[in-house]
């Protein structure tokens, strides 16, 4: 016997169809739900796995700068202190005044010794402040080349026994330029005479 259909009053009524609009809003739930979970397993994930590999360009080396190591230290040179009335030659320079000079005086370098000798009382004068009771002669060997160059200086008598006095009278006349001696180099004795003025 063929099945009867329950009348249509006894059905259950269909629900009321809505807008299409709602499918829509379901939809962009779901994928805004998709993305979000690729997000954060995206980051999730990139802590534990292997980074991807990136490609490299090889840059060219260059050759890094190396700095030249530092000179070697001058070597120590022991110093010689000459003889009096000894000139110093050093080794491998020509020094006109290295033998006996056999050169003579002229008016001109006469005159520009003693004002040279004069000038040294500023350096009695300075070490007379600390000893109010120095005084005594220096006699300075002076040697001349034939262009008129100190090339020694030294004290061949010493009266006052001043290292302050006898090492500035020394410093004058080694830093001196006289007139040309005649006939070669000239050594000469100036005689220096130090006491303190009167009313002193």
């Amino acid at each position: 016997m063929p099945e009867s259909l329950p009348p249509k009053s006894s059905l259950p009524p269909k629900p009321p169809t809505s807008s299409s609009g709602a499918g829509y809003i379901v939809a962009a739930i779901v994928l805004i739900a998709a993305i979000v979970a690729l997000i954060f397993f995206k980051l999730k994930g990139s802590s534990g796995e292997p980074p991807v590999p990136v490609a490299t360009v090889p840059v060219p080396s260059t050759p890094a700068l190396v700095e030249p190591p530092p000179p070697p230290p001058p070597p120590v040179v022991e110093e010689h202190v000459p003889e009096a009335g000894v000139t110093p030659v050093a080794t491998g320079t020509y020094n006109p005044c290295a033998n006996k000079c056999g050169g003579s005086t002229t008016n001109a370098l006469s005159t520009a010794i003693s004002v040279r000798a004069g000038a040294a009382r500023p350096c009695y004068e300075r070490a007379l402040r600390l000893n109010s009771a120095l005084s005594g002669k220096l006699m300075v060997n002076v040697r001349v080349d034939p262009q008129g160059n100190v090339c020694g200086a030294s004290v061949s008598q010493d009266g006052i026994h001043s290292p302050e006095v006898t090492n500035c009278v020394l410093g004058m006349f080694r830093s001196a330029k006289f007139p040309a001696p005649s006939g070669g180099c000239l050594e000469v004795n100036v005689p220096l005479s130090f006491v303190p003025r009167e009313g002193k």
